[in-house]
């Protein structure tokens, strides 16, 4: 029997194992793939895309420029705050981005298509009290609860 620690280790190793393998499938890297699921839902300001990739912020400009050179994201200066920079998704970018996040979560969910119905319910209950506990950021979608 595993420690919760060890547990928790492995099941980390597990999913981003996956993750990265999903990353390569679409030709992102990790990062590149962090950035535009957290603009998948709506643009953001490069502050808030660092606090939520807590990366600081001259990492997440050099991230932005290298995913805006591929056509995947656009950056334009705020309407409310001209020294402010928000990033958004080209129709390009969103739509390689909901073919990843597809994947991903296709990929996520069939490995625990084992576990009975009203385990895969427990396990979400119990990971979505640690994230919310750690206030993790809507990295891969807000938590629906």
């Amino acid at each position: 029997m595993f420690t919760t620690p060890v547990a928790l280790v492995r099941l980390s190793y597990l999913v981003n194992s996956l993750y990265a393998d999903v990353c390569a499938h679409h030709g992102l890297s990790v990062a590149q793939a962090q950035l535009m699921c957290v603009l998948k839902d709506q643009p953001r300001g490069m502050g808030e895309i660092s606090a939520m990739l807590r990366l600081d912020k001259s990492s997440v400009t050099g991230l932005a420029q290298r995913v805006e050179r591929r056509g995947y994201l656009t950056r334009a200066m705020s309407a409310t705050d001209r020294r402010a920079i928000t990033v958004s998704l080209t129709p390009t970018g969103k739509e390689r981005t909901d073919a990843f996040y597809d994947e991903v979560s296709e990929r996520l969910t069939d490995l625990a298509t084992h576990i009975p119905a009203r385990d895969r319910d427990h396990l979400t209950r119990i990971a979505t009290l640690l994230v919310l506990d750690d206030n993790v950021p809507d990295v891969f979608g807000a938590l629906t609860t």
